[in-house]
C-alpha cells in the first residue's frame, strides 16, 4: 500500500483488540516499528484466566479476568473468529474459554506476533507533547516516544455497580454478601441459600442458571422482567431497594418484596476506566467515580468538567464510565488537546461480534495514522452531534441517570448496524477482501436460539458429533 515514514506506534492490551491491530498492521506491510506493550505474561486478555482461576478470597485485588469455570461463547465461532481465521474443524459451536484463548495464542503464533509483544510491561503514564507520546512503563525512569497510540486494554477490568438504595448497608450485615460477577467462578458455595442475581446480559442468564440447580432458591432480576414464580431461576423486576432491616429483604420496582436473600450478585457489567494515563484531558470521570483506574496510563486525556449536551459540541472529550465523547468511527477523539490521527480506541463497541470488528477498527486506524487527511472531521461532527441528541431523548423518556443510560447506548451497535459498520470501516481502510458474508448477519440475529439448541444438544451428547467433521461455515 505505498512507502511510509517509519512511525512508531505503541499499543496498550495484548487481548482480541490488540493482537487484531498487529495483524491488521502486517496486512498493511507498513514500515513501522509497532510495540505491544501487555502488563501480564500472557497475550488473551480476559481469556487469560492463569492464577486467577481461583480470586482471592478476600476480594482485596481484582481478577485479572472475569471468566467463571462453566463460561462459553455467547456467539458462534464462525462469526466470532478474526477474519480468513476460523477455529479449528471439531470447535464446539459455543466453546469453552480455555478454546478461545488456545485460538488467540494459534492466532499470535499463525501471524508471527509475538516479535511485537512486550510482556509484564503495565504502561503507567502517557502523555501527549510537542508532536508525540511520551510513555513511560512501570519499572522505566524514561518515557519512549511513539508517533500514535492505540488503546486496546479491553473494558472487563473495572466492575460497575449500580446505585441501588441501601445496598451497602445490606450487605454489611453479618450472614449477608453482595459481590460483582466477576468474582464468580463455580455456584458450589451456594447450596441451601437464596441468592438474587442481577443483570440480563449474558453472565446474568448463566449465572442464575447455574446456581438454581443448587442453591435453595434463585431469583433473576432483569428491568423488564415481572414477577414470576413459574420458572427456575424465578424471575423479578429490577431491584428499588434494599432495606436494612428484616430478613434479608428486597423490595422491586413493582412494588413486591422477597425475604431470606443471603446473596446479592451484581452481573451489571463494567465500567470504561481509562482515567490514569491522561489526567490533563481525562478529568471528566473523575468527577463521577472517585475510585483508582485500572487504565491508569490514561488520565490526562478527558478534561471535560461535565457531561456535555446536544447542543453543544465539547471542546475536550468526555468519559461517562460506559461511553468516550467525541470519538469518531467510535475510534478516533475530537478534541481541542489532540489530533484525531495521534491515537485510537479499538474494542469499545459492545453487544457485536468482538474479534472481526477490532479488526475493522485497526484497520480504520492504520489507515488514518498513515494518512491523516482521509478523516474528515465536520461530516463525523454532524453525526455525533445527531447521535447524541437521538439517545439523549431516549434517556429522557425512559428516566433516571441520563448521562449513565446515553454512555450504555453510545458503543452499542444494533444487531444489522454492527455489519453494516464494520464493512464502511473496511472500505474506507481499502480492505476490502473482508466484507461481511451474506449469511452473517442472519446467523448473529438468530445466536440466542442457537446457544439453547446447542447447549441441549451437548447435554445429550449430540454435540461432538455434529461438529466432528465440520471443514466450512455450511458444515
Amino acid at each position: 500500500m505505498g512507502s511510509q515514514r517509519q512511525k512508531r506506534v505503541a499499543v496498550v492490551g495484548g487481548g482480541p483488540a490488540g493482537l487484531a491491530f498487529l495483524r491488521v498492521f502486517k496486512e498493511f506491510d507498513l514500515d513501522w516499528e509497532v510495540v505491544l506493550f501487555e502488563a501480564r505474561d500472557e497475550i488473551g486478555g480476559a481469556w487469560y484466566r492463569a492464577d486467577d482461576a481461583q480470586p482471592d478470597p478476600e476480594r482485596s485485588k481484582l481478577p485479572a479476568s472475569p471468566i467463571y469455570d462453566s463460561l462459553t461463547t455467547n456467539l458462534p465461532v464462525n462469526i466470532m473468529a478474526f477474519h480468513e481465521y476460523q477455529f479449528p474443524p471439531g470447535t464446539a459451536l459455543f466453546p469453552q474459554a480455555a478454546v478461545v484463548q488456545q485460538y488467540l495464542l494459534d492466532f499470535a503464533e499463525d501471524f508471527h506476533l509475538r516479535k511485537f509483544v512486550q510482556f509484564r510491561s503495565r504502561v503507567e503514564d502517557a502523555s501527549w507533547g510537542n508532536g508525540a507520546w511520551n510513555i513511560r512503563v512501570a519499572g522505566q525512569s524514561e518515557a519512549q516516544r511513539f508517533d500514535h497510540l492505540v488503546v486496546a486494554n479491553g473494558h472487563y477490568n473495572k466492575p460497575y455497580q449500580p446505585d441501588i438504595p441501601g445496598l451497602s448497608d445490606w450487605g454489611a450485615v453479618e450472614g449477608r454478601d453482595v459481590m460483582h460477577s466477576t468474582w464468580y467462578r463455580e455456584p458450589g458455595s451456594y447450596a441451601g441459600k437464596r441468592v438474587l442475581v442481577i443483570g440480563g446480559g449474558p453472565s446474568g442468564r448463566d449465572l442464575s442458571v447455574e446456581i438454581a440447580r443448587v442453591a435453595l432458591e434463585t431469583f433473576h432480576s432483569v428491568k423488564g422482567f415481572g414477577r414470576s414464580d413459574i420458572t427456575n431461576p424465578k424471575q423479578r423486576p429490577a431491584p428499588a431497594s434494599f432495606p436494612v432491616e428484616g430478613n434479608g429483604k428486597v423490595v422491586y420496582t413493582d412494588g413486591s418484596i422477597d425475604e431470606g436473600v443471603d446473596v446479592v450478585i451484581l452481573a451489571t457489567g463494567y465500567e470504561l476506566r481509562l482515567v490514569n494515563v491522561f489526567a490533563k484531558h481525562l478529568k471528566g470521570l473523575n468527577k463521577i467515580i472517585k475510585r483508582p483506574s485500572s487504565v491508569p496510563f490514561l488520565s490526562q486525556l478527558i478534561a471535560q468538567p461535565q457531561p456535555p449536551t446536544p447542543a453543544e459540541f465539547p471542546p475536550h472529550l468526555w468519559n461517562s464510565g460506559a461511553h468516550i465523547y467525541p470519538l469518531a468511527h467510535h475510534v478516533f477523539p475530537i478534541s481541542d488537546d489532540l489530533p484525531p490521527s495521534s491515537i485510537a480506541f479499538i474494542g469499545l463497541s459492545g453487544y457485536v461480534a468482538p474479534f472481526p470488528l477490532c479488526e475493522a477498527q485497526a484497520a480504520a486506524a492504520v489507515h488514518v495514522f498513515a494518512n491523516p487527511e482521509a478523516l474528515k472531521i465536520e461530516q463525523e461532527k454532524i453525526w455525533i452531534e445527531a447521535r447524541n441528541k437521538e439517545l439523549t431523548d431516549i434517556a429522557e423518556r425512559a428516566g433516571g441517570d441520563e448521562s449513565r443510560a446515553v454512555g450504555r447506548l453510545w458503543h452499542r451497535v444494533s444487531e444489522a448496524a454492527q455489519f453494516e459498520y464494520r464493512d464502511e470501516l473496511l472500505r474506507f481502510a481499502g480492505v476490502t477482501k473482508w466484507l461481511t458474508d451474506d449469511w452473517l448477519p442472519a446467523m448473529f440475529a438468530e445466536k440466542v436460539v442457537l446457544r439453547q439448541e446447542w447447549t441441549d444438544a451437548a447435554r445429550s451428547g449430540e454435540g461432538e458429533n455434529l461438529v466432528q467433521d465440520a471443514r466450512t461455515k455450511d458444515d
